[in-house]
């Protein structure tokens, strides 16, 4: 077999599967997976104000002011934020949904900007527990053109931050987590906001003001998951259908959590372990235009995919948004829009 060179990361998704749902294997360029992204090449991003969605009153300052450097470093010049407050704050906005309002052919009148980032801030879990404390939260990311309004790139990330025993503590090691978990109730919410930022840009293309910018459309992602392209129906494991089953708010699950912020991308399944299925659903208020996004899905044009067997497999959606299914013998299955063929593994 020939030996295959992967520069980016490598998202891994794994499952115990049953019936149809089984393994599968995609290879995927970044051109493939953010085509829109490589053909506009924006050199100039304007962050607009996080949607917050949470009851938390704190989180859209921490997380609009830990964005300008994941970006910054990627190679797209940011218009400071602290300047565009300003702007805003001088036109009597200062209310996230009045300045999502504002159509992106104004904003580009305004700022000159090549593309507009909307972040909305989707979840924000605390948990306590006798020897630990944590919080989750979720992002959405959602870049768009500022000369058509198209958007052109979108990503979802979790993160979580852990005060609890370690994967080797023993009685002593809980006794003190427990004190910890007692006692240390406050979060560092601008290094979780960090981390988070970092993973939802994490495997976004370069821009022009980083070495890779252009060298990077053929960079390689292998994605392991659990669908199964199979008689003219994309069959997905149980998880992607109900969840783990609890119909009341939950706090995400991680497997061997350690003490700190972390991060992933939620197409990492394997690591995310959330409420129902309805759950997995938001609005994404953008350009004036609302739309209901699965998250466990990505889109293009609007329409969601999953990748399967080295293929981007598009499904039915309803007019609403939602993404019907079927149950075929304990097998969950969609029905499938268009199938496009991405890079194939070697044998």
């Amino acid at each position: 077999m020939r030996k295959l060179n992967y520069i980016s990361i490598v998202v891994a998704i794994t499952f115990l599967f049953t019936g149809c749902g089984v393994v599968s294997q995609s290879l995927v360029s970044k051109g493939q997976l953010y085509p829109k992204l490589y053909k506009q090449h924006p050199k100039t991003i304007l962050v607009l104000p996080a949607k917050n969605t949470t009851t938390s009153v704190d989180a859209t300052d921490h997380f609009r002011y830990t964005i300008t450097k994941p970006l910054a470093e990627k190679g797209y010049y940011v218009f400071p934020v602290h300047l565009v407050d300003s702007f805003f704050k001088s036109e009597n906005l200062t209310n996230s949904e009045q300045i999502r309002q504002i159509p992106v052919k104004k904003l580009k009148e305004i700022f000159n900007a090549d593309a507009i980032l909307y972040v909305d801030i989707n979840a924000w879990d605390t948990s306590y527990a006798v020897v630990s404390s944590s919080v989750d939260v979720g992002l959405s990311f959602s870049l768009v053109d500022a000369n058509s309004g198209e958007e052109i790139w979108n990503n979802y990330a979790y993160a979580y931050s852990y005060a609890g025993p370690g994967s080797n503590s023993g009685l002593f090691g809980l006794l003190v987590s427990a004190i910890a978990a007692a006692i240390n109730t406050s979060v560092d919410y601008t290094e979780l906001a960090n981390v988070s930022n970092i993973a939802g840009v994490g495997i976004m293309p370069s821009g022009e003001y980083n070495k890779n910018y252009k060298k990077d459309f053929n960079d390689k992602l292998l994605f392991t998951n659990n669908t199964n392209l199979k008689d003219g129906k994309l069959y997905v494991n149980e998880y992607f259908i109900k969840g783990n089953n609890k119909e009341e708010k939950v706090a995400l699950t991680v497997k061997g959590r350690n003490q700190g912020y972390h991060s992933f991308p939620v197409t990492n399944i394997n690591s995310f372990n959330h409420n129902g299925y309805s759950n997995y659903y938001l609005t994404r208020n953008i350009n004036d235009k609302k739309y209901l996004r699965n998250r466990f899905f990505r889109y293009e044009n609007n329409r969601p995919y999953l990748l399967s067997n080295g293929k981007k497999v598009f499904v039915y959606t309803e007019s609403d948004g939602t993404i019907p299914f079927s149950e075929e013998s304990g097998d969950y299955y969609f029905n499938i829009d268009r199938v496009v063929e991405l890079i194939k593994l070697d044998s």
